[in-house]
């Protein structure tokens, strides 16, 4: 029988979301979770316009390429924002909707209590899943390896 989990081998780690149709909901879900004990740079807020997800963020989530540097992860902000494909073939249209999309990754607390708190704060369409490392949550020099 095995003792440890073959997922700690794996670069990356769980991550919950959930779609939010207003600002007011996606402030209370960013609220909620910090609240919970989910750290700001564990939380990212991800909308179609930046400055919308600046303000609803504030200083207590993080958004996706801030605090990166380097060439390839300034690409990859052309690119795609910063946003990794995972989220966005999840959330595609939503953000396209005008929704606000926050994610959060599970360190202290399971998956599903996350997308629990989420759902408790009016979110919609709330998945759970795997994350390769990526520029969503805050460089490691910040927040450790996610």
């Amino acid at each position: 029988m095995a003792t440890t989990s073959y997922l700690q081998e794996l670069p990356g780690g769980m991550v919950a979301a959930a779609a939010f149709e207003d600002d007011d909901a996606a402030v209370s879900a960013v609220t909620l979770l910090r609240d919970s004990g989910v750290h700001e740079q564990d939380i990212s807020v991800i909308a179609r316009d930046r400055r919308r997800a600046e303000l609803i963020a504030g200083d207590r989530a993080w958004l996706p390429g801030r605090g990166w540097g380097g060439m390839m992860t300034r690409l990859q902000k052309l690119i795609n924002g910063g946003v990794p494909k995972d989220v966005t073939s999840r959330y595609k249209k939503a953000l396209r909707s005008g929704q606000v999309v926050v994610v959060a990754a599970a360190g202290d607390q399971p998956p599903d209590t996350i997308a629990a708190l989420m759902r408790q704060a009016r979110g919609d369409l709330d998945d759970m899943w795997w994350q390769q490392p990526t520029l969503l949550f805050a460089p490691p020099e910040l927040a450790g390896p996610f």
